[in-house]
């Protein structure tokens, strides 16, 4: 019995009798990838790299202690030692700070060599660049962010502390430059972070110098004049305890100024001596070919997927034709349906009317 469905041999059969649709829509798949390849426009990539330092290493557990004491803070933070890591040293903080508004907002206004050839001497801006149309500046940087954030793309690598900024652009120097630029960014940022650290700390120790200076002079001022008083102080026991008291407290005053000041000396060469935390190893280089569009890989998808709707058009003509043999006066009033609104269409169009 004629169950109405095609056997996989008759649909086999009749998808292979279709060849030439098949190929046709195959043929027409891969021409419209090589328009496509012509038509979009080149994106060339470049990478910048760089490594951060982390300055403060963990000591073991029974040795923190011991930078504590009196004497070993200093030689600790010498060596570069320290009992707790900066989160603003990590990578993971350089990505976000190269992914937050601010820096993005400073890229975005800086100027960049034009890569246009109507205004190759000039430059502009990535606003400018970008073509954003519109009047109001605070959403023209906007907008500029949002795609620069798109075509900018920053991983870190924790075991290495390697932070890469790979950077997309219609032009290879642009893509280059914007990745530069970004790094440049960094460490001006860290370079401004790290002197406004050094010189909240040498002021606040600065004060501190001053205030132990005075007590000391103070506590000096106060043995002078029991000295000036009790000549004889060394006959009387309470002037000997008197005495003792009044010596420690100069002792103790003395040891605050001079650990102090050289706090304080630290500071001010901290200060003087500040450097970049931030190592460049490599710098974003134009590249020599685009990254997108790829006409080999873009050619051999569009040929796998023209074969794979070539073949599913003939299947799908073939089962059309299966199911018109099968009811001639639905296929019918399908035909008069479509034949009339195609008519109807092409009336209401403005080339159908000209013809008419």
């Amino acid at each position: 019995m004629d169950s109405g469905q095609p056997t996989f041999a008759a649909l086999l059969a009749g998808t292979l009798s279709r060849w030439r649709q098949a190929v046709a829509v195959g043929a027409g798949t891969v021409v419209f990838a090589v328009v496509m390849v012509l038509i979009l426009p080149r994106s060339y990539r470049a990478t910048a790299s760089f490594a951060t330092t982390d300055a403060n290493v963990e000591l073991p557990r029974g040795l923190s202690s011991l930078v504590d004491q009196a004497g070993l803070s200093n030689i600790a933070s010498q060596l570069g030692v320290g009992g707790s890591r900066d989160p603003s040293q990590s990578p993971a903080f350089y990505v976000q700070l190269l992914q937050s508004r601010e820096l993005l907002t400073r890229l975005v206004s800086s100027k960049f060599a034009d890569p246009r050839p109507e205004n190759a001497a000039d430059s502009a801006t990535l606003i400018q660049l970008f073509r954003i149309r519109t009047k109001d500046t605070l959403r023209a940087v906007e907008i500029a962010v949002k795609r620069l954030k798109k075509q900018m793309l920053v991983v870190a690598d924790p075991k290495t502390n390697l932070v890469f900024v790979r950077v997309d652009a219609r032009s290879p120097a642009l893509a280059a430059e914007i990745g530069n630029r970004a790094v440049g960014f960094v460490s001006a940022f860290n370079k401004e972070q790290r002197l406004s650290r050094a010189q909240a700390r040498r002021l606040f120790l600065q004060d501190r110098v001053d205030a132990a200076l005075a007590e000391l002079r103070a506590a000096e001022d106060s043995q002078r004049v029991f000295y000036d008083r009790n000549r004889q102080w060394e006959n009387s026991p309470g002037l000997v305890i008197e005495e003792r008291r009044t010596r420690r407290h100069v002792e103790t005053a003395s040891d605050l100024y001079l650990g102090m000041r050289r706090e304080f000396e630290a500071a001010r060469l901290d200060e003087i001596n500040n450097t970049p935390v931030i190592t460049i190893v490599d710098r974003a280089v134009a590249p020599r070919r685009p990254e997108w569009p790829k006409p080999v890989l873009i050619a051999v998808t569009a040929a796998i997927l023209g074969a794979a709707l070539g073949a599913l058009w003939a299947a799908a003509g073939e089962l059309l034709a299966h199911w018109a043999r099968r009811n001639p006066l639905e296929a019918g009033l399908l035909r008069t349906t479509a034949t009339r609104v195609a008519g109807e269409v092409r009336g209401v169009l403005p080339v159908g009317r000209r013809g008419g």
